[in-house]
């Protein structure tokens, strides 16, 4: 058996690990920034009176 074979699955398992965290630390912040833009958004309504909480037509 060639040894470069032997840690194959230790070095792709790695790779794997890595990729998830990095696409968890480029997604994350693009969720949070949705979220209080949402936030905010709903904020400024209830300041301006265009914001009902009432849900019966």
């Amino acid at each position: 058996m060639i040894p470069e074979f032997e840690f194959a699955a230790f070095v792709w398992t790695s790779y794997g690990i890595f990729g998830i965290i990095v696409a968890w630390q480029v997604i994350q912040p693009v969720l949070r920034r949705r979220r209080l833009e949402a936030e905010i958004r709903e904020e400024v309504a209830l300041a301006r009176g265009e914001y009902s909480n009432d849900t019966h037509p």
